[in-house]
């Protein structure tokens, strides 16, 4: 009997069956993750172990925690997603069991994992990156984006798609990126120029690349298994891996409430095995392989878990209020900005500087947002869902005072193009 087995079964309190009794029971997986890419690792289970009846159950993050704690809910076996937000939460809820240190990652891959020891097991993992679509482009005249900075520049207004941070988990880490390697104004300003060329804020990761493939923006942020499996389908996608792109693992997680801890041991094992490691690598799943080393070995960005945990919740908040609720007011501000001719006025450049501060700063400056009082309001606001008041009244105060510094951005610009 495999380590593995032995070792789980003692966690468990359990003692495993032979292999045809393990057969005859069920496996319900929850995942985050959409139907297309986990099927592929479904079918390729269920081939090799055709006596297990399976059920997949694709929930967001607060369906998910409900599932998971409420009497009565459907019992859960498995727990699939890459969000690592996610899993801590999970985690500090007490809601995970500890897993044989047989299933850690290896240790190139650790420095990007969640830090959570024994809770988790990896079995893949992405990158970030920009995929676009090659027709859109050459339509618009457009180059091949590379970098954040091009996707915020005034030749890509209206041309960029992303999805929200409240929404995803894996953009979330890719805001959370753009915050610890440009610090807080630099890099809120830089995400502010960005919304400013947002054609889209999708509820879902797919949603972008889905908009790209069909056409309906050139450029947008993804993980590289979305453009890998766009890729497969359609000739004229490309990806860009960013030089600091976020590595983002590929999470098992088995909870403690488990009646079948043998079937998520074996599905763990499956998904480690030569077998599910080529599922996990090829269209569907799309993620490199814990064979494949160099792509995470290249980025320099290593995320600060802990800033990441901490301040979670009052990122998506801001990033709501700042950039998706004033989307229409961002764009016609931005779209002023750009298209004022100073004529090289210095009274008109100084007003068109004064614009462009005003629609790239955030309402709230970092030494507010390290506040241990605030950070405790928002924390786990998105793992919940029922509001809090007094959160609520701090983000109308985020919302009022980014609608007046766009309003007042907007008088400046009228200002400057004046003849």
């Amino acid at each position: 009997m495999h380590l593995f087995f032995r070792r789980l079964a003692l966690l468990t309190g359990c003692v495993l069956l032979p292999f045809s009794t393990l057969q005859a029971a069920s496996l319900t997986v929850l995942t985050s993750f959409s139907e297309a890419p986990v099927k592929a690792v479904i079918e390729g289970f269920a081939e090799q172990y055709p006596g297990v009846r399976i059920e997949v159950i694709y929930r967001r993050t607060i369906p998910s925690l409900r599932l998971l704690t409420e009497a009565g809910a459907p019992k859960v076996d498995i727990i699939m997603s890459s969000s690592p937000t996610f899993f801590n939460t999970l985690d500090k809820a007490g809601l995970l069991a500890a897993l044989p240190n047989e299933t850690m990652p290896p240790k190139w891959l650790a420095p990007h994992t969640l830090g959570l020891g024994n809770k988790v097991a990896v079995v893949g993992y992405s990158s970030s990156g920009i995929m676009y679509n090659r027709h859109y482009l050459a339509k618009y005249q457009l180059p091949l984006p590379t970098t954040w900075q091009q996707l915020a520049s005034p030749l890509f207004m209206g041309h960029v798609m992303m999805s929200s941070p409240s929404q995803s988990g894996t953009t979330h880490m890719m805001v959370e990126s753009v915050l610890q390697q440009y610090g807080w104004q630099q890099g809120w300003a830089l995400l502010m120029r960005l919304g400013g060329n947002l054609s889209a804020i999708t509820a879902r990761s797919f949603g972008v690349s889905d908009g790209i493939s069909r056409g309906l923006a050139g450029a947008g942020l993804v993980i590289d298994s979305y453009a890998l499996n766009s890729q497969a389908l359609f000739k004229h996608i490309g990806f860009s891996t960013m030089a600091d792109s976020v590595i983002l693992p590929t999470y098992l997680g088995v909870p403690r409430s488990t009646a079948n801890p043998k079937n998520g041991a074996l599905f763990i094992q499956y998904l480690l095995s030569d077998k599910g490691q080529g599922i996990i690598g090829t269209p569907g799943m799309a993620k490199t392989t814990l064979s494949q080393p160099d792509l995470a070995r290249q980025t320099h960005y290593v995320t600060d878990k802990r800033l990441l945990y901490r301040r979670a919740g009052l990122l998506k908040a801001l990033f709501e209020q700042t950039i998706t609720q004033q989307l229409p007011s961002l764009k016609l501000a931005w779209r002023g900005i750009n298209g004022v001719d100073t004529r090289g006025d210095p009274e008109r450049i100084r007003l068109l500087e004064q614009a462009k501060l005003l629609a790239s700063t955030p309402p709230l400056s970092e030494r507010e947002a390290r506040d241990p009082a605030l950070l405790a309001l928002f924390d786990g606001m998105y793992d919940r869902e029922q509001g809090n008041p007094q959160a609520e009244r701090v983000m109308h105060q985020w919302r009022q005072t980014t609608e007046a510094r766009l309003n007042e951005a907007l008088r400046l610009v009228e200002q400057a193009g004046k003849p």
